[in-house]
């Protein structure tokens, strides 16, 4: 695996700033716990520091000539400012060309992923928002927060027909199990809860931890791992939860892998940090972001956990599952795509010091949600190289 230890950061508005090939850009090397090396670029000049060695017409890749620390930097193509007013928190985007998001003004919005314009206000959550996404088919919104409930939504109408409540402390994140009949949330109240869309009912409680869940996923594992058989068959508000596992990530610094359908916990690690962010990277591993900085993977098969890289100090605040790898949002505003093997070749750019709360994507874009207001987007093909 590789050992990074540091990370190149570079102006935020360096697709800007460097259109004159007579101006410069600020980029410094940032090791964990040590002092930074400042630098200079232009155009495809070098300070001795730093090397540019290609750009396009939205990247620009640099090399630390010290360390050999190469960082491939994209800038987005279109940032939305009108979406909110105040920070943003939570997004998601679909294929169907929607998107949505909540900012800490409690607006939960509606938008179109190619514009920014905004379609729908959805009003009917007492307090906060605090997580929101939009169902497999693109035109359906699940939302949960501070009063305990999680709201369905018409995407095109704003209707609110189903509203779930069972919790008895905010909701803080959401999972959809296959194409949605069935959805999984977790809370302050420490539990992970199964409910059933179409009645509205809480099925079963799948977890009850000693602190609060922070966040979850969940993934397919049918085929790849045995799992354990339920004690008794699932009831006729259940669906394709077989083959399910489930990672909760919580406060206390614990991690669970849950089967679904059995709701047997099937391995638990205590990484002794607040555990902010999770994701599938594949089927059978998950990567959690810890407060201190910390990428670890999660390996469902072996039951095991092992470092995928501790490069800043900086919280994670949001993983997303990307091409293999995982795309980690931090508190400190960079965002940075890591393989597996814990290189990381490219950071998403735009953000000047704000920290990036989440990372969706669709087929062709992916659009970060950021304590600025700003909803920025950037071209899938600008990371493929």
């Amino acid at each position: 695996m590789a050992e990074t230890r540091n990370v190149l950061v570079i102006q935020s508005d360096w697709h800007d700033t460097l259109r004159d090939n007579d101006t410069t850009a600020w980029i410094f090397r940032k090791p964990l716990g040590g002092k930074s090396e400042h630098g200079k670029i232009g155009g495809s000049m070098s300070d001795g520091i730093f090397t540019v060695h290609s750009r396009t017409e939205r990247t620009l890749s640099v090399t630390h000539n010290t360390t050999g620390l190469t960082t491939v930097f994209v800038a987005p193509v279109a940032v939305f400012g009108g979406l909110h007013s105040k920070s943003v928190i939570c997004l998601d985007v679909a294929n169907g060309g929607l998107g949505v998001s909540v900012s800490t003004d409690n607006k939960l919005v509606v938008w179109e992923s190619e514009t920014g314009i905004v379609r729908r206000l959805l009003e009917g959550h007492l307090f906060d928002v605090y997580t929101c996404r939009l169902f497999p088919s693109g035109i359906v919104v699940l939302s949960g927060g501070g009063d305990m409930q999680m709201r369905i939504w018409d995407a095109a109408t704003g209707a609110c027909p189903v509203v779930l409540k069972g919790h008895t402390s905010a909701i803080l994140d959401t999972a959809i199990v296959d194409r949605g009949k069935n959805i999984i949330s977790v809370s302050k109240d420490g539990t992970a809860r199964l409910w059933n869309c179409a009645s509205a009912k809480c099925i079963d409680t799948l977890l009850s931890a000693e602190s609060t869940i922070n966040c979850c996923a969940v993934s397919d594992v049918t085929g790849l791992m045995e799992l354990p058989t339920p004690m008794e068959d699932p009831g006729e508000l259940e669906h394709c939860t077989s083959g399910k596992l489930l990672l909760a990530g919580c406060e206390d610094g614990k991690v669970y892998v849950v089967g679904v359908e059995s709701r047997t916990v099937i391995c638990s690690f205590p990484l002794r940090e607040n555990i902010l962010s999770a994701c599938w990277a594949s089927p059978t591993i998950g990567v959690v972001g810890l407060y201190d900085g910390r990428l670890v993977i999660i390996d469902a098969v072996a039951s095991s956990t092992r470092p995928l890289s501790h490069d800043s100090a900086s919280p994670v605040e949001s993983l997303v599952a990307y091409n293999g790898g995982v795309l980690a949002g931090r508190r400190d505003g960079l965002c940075q795509f890591y393989r597996l093997d814990g290189s990381s070749p490219y950071q998403l750019t735009g953000s000047d010091c704000d920290p990036i709360y989440k990372i969706s994507y669709d087929s062709n874009n992916i659009y970060t949600a950021c304590r600025d207001g700003m909803v920025r987007k950037y071209r899938v093909r600008d990371l493929n190289f």
